[in-house]
């Protein structure tokens, strides 16, 4: 994991105003920048918060990580189901391997068996979750290896021809940035389009870019208009988030069949502010696919330009390589209540090779396809499906598309989105702690739909 290169920029810069202009940029630092498209909100957020300069830009994020950290096994499906919140993955984890810099220290994805797999049928199974439950009930913990080549249904690039650049051209890059070729042409548009005539007004200043920086970037991307000023000039994340977008509608009344789900909260009369909320498991299913989402999904849930402007600018540029799923979550983070609708890649199924008198894992080999004619005798051939880590009592090798936390469970959630299960909390013991007149708020039935929880999403911020 390459985490101690360094890329050289060029900045050119208003000194008067202390703003950066535009920076000119090689493929491979462009190459970072569209990987951090890929990252999964949950990584970002536990990034940050390792990065010392950027602990405020974390909002409500932090606080669904930690429910999530303080919630037992019980309180979910399965076991693997914490661990795959706490640790998320990323659908071009292995693409960002291959960065020159990659900042992201998530642990590379692992292939779990259960240890019937040499003796029963119903085990021809796999899952990237320690401890998963296998079709048999049996815990997954025998680990395979899988070549990184098999996992993926493109071909992959690498640190010299570029890995989500799609050529190897250098690159201009705006300070809120908007990327392009690098040309004349493009650099006397941008300057003139913002009031600079003569070259002679600005100044260049070349730097080196390593992964602090590239932290201070990400961070930045939550908080400022102009990233590279904020993060080349200033030396240190803004705090001031963008500017909020208007408080959802909520609806009350009843919801439809399958298209949002209800929610009880609890709003102070005079300041109409929610203080609390009681809902079903449906709603935090929802609430923590925020921690999975990679950051380019999650900003397509907001249509206002002003919040992830810099994502958004990112986002559309038209260097981008295409691949067969560019957005979207693995598909075994998909919930049943599917209330943000976002798109996920399919879990692939693998040949796995046991040779003849195996008994150990270490010895099984894996590939999307063997050749026959190239076996030895007594060696076999089984296929691996992928198994839903979410399902308790799997019967099937099929993802069935269960969700994170215990069904038929109420759960609390505060208004700053830290959630608990109702059976280990005191409602009594809350209502002490609020310390407030009950003749001071109301309780409301409200319906939930995308657009309220795509609010929700964009507040985690805040």
């Amino acid at each position: 994991m390459a985490r101690s290169a360094k890329f050289s920029l060029k900045l050119l810069v208003d000194e008067k105003k202390n703003k950066v202009v535009l920076a000119e940029a090689g493929h491979d630092f462009v190459d970072v920048l569209f990987g951090l498209l890929t990252l999964p909100m949950g990584t970002i957020a536990r990034l940050l918060e390792n990065h010392q300069k950027l602990p405020q830009v974390l909002g409500c994020y932090k606080n669904l990580k930690q429910s999530v950290s303080d919630m037992v096994i019980d309180d979910f499906e399965t076991e693997a189901c914490k661990s795959m919140l706490l640790s998320p993955k990323s659908s071009k984890e292995i693409h960002c391997r291959r960065l020159k810099l990659n900042i992201d220290d998530t642990a590379a994805t692992t292939f779990y068996v259960c240890s019937k797999l040499y003796e029963s049928d119903s085990c021809k199974v796999y899952s990237n979750f320690y401890n998963s439950r296998c079709s048999c009930g049996s815990l997954m913990s025998y680990s395979v290896q899988v070549p990184e080549d098999a996992q993926v249904l493109e071909l992959l690039g690498n640190a010299v021809d570029g890995v989500f650049v799609s050529c190897r051209s250098s690159f201009i890059v705006t300070n809120d940035l908007k990327v392009m070729l690098n040309s004349i042409d493009e650099i006397v548009k941008v300057v003139n389009g913002l009031g600079y005539p003569n070259l002679n007004e600005l100044q260049e200043m070349l730097i080196d870019v390593g992964s602090e920086e590239v932290l201070s970037l990400l961070g930045n991307l939550f908080t400022s208009e102009s990233a590279l000023t904020s993060t080349f000039l200033m030396k240190q994340s803004m705090t001031t988030m963008l500017p909020l977008p208007p408080p959802p509608m909520f609806k009350t009344g009843t919801v439809e069949q399958g298209s949002g789900c209800h929610m009880k909260v609890f709003v102070g009369k005079l300041d109409r502010k929610i203080l609390y909320a009681e809902c079903s498991e449906d709603f935090i299913d929802s609430l923590l696919t925020f921690l999975v989402l990679p950051l380019e999904s999650a900003s397509s849930l907001s249509n206002d330009n002003t919040i992830f402007g810099c994502v958004k600018n990112l986002c559309r540029c038209g260097y981008r390589r295409q691949f067969t799923y560019n957005l979207g979550l693995p598909g075994y983070y998909t919930c049943s209540k599917k209330l943000l609708e976002i798109a996920s890649c399919p879990s692939l199924a693998y040949e796995c090779l046991i040779p003849h008198k195996c008994y150990s894992s270490s010895l099984l080999k894996c590939a999307r396809w063997f050749e026959r004619s190239l076996l030895g005798k007594g060696d076999k051939v089984v296929t691996l499906n992928p198994i839903d880590p979410k399902n308790f009592k799997s019967c099937t090798s099929m993802i069935v598309d269960k969700g994170f936390v215990k069904r038929n469970t109420k759960f609390i959630v505060s208004d700053d989105l830290l959630i608990t299960p109702m059976n280990k909390f005191s409602t009594i013991g809350l209502l002490k702690k609020m310390q407030i007149n009950m003749n001071d708020f109301e309780a409301q039935s409200i319906c939930i739909y995308k657009a309220e929880v795509c609010s929700f999403y964009i507040l985690c911020w805040y």
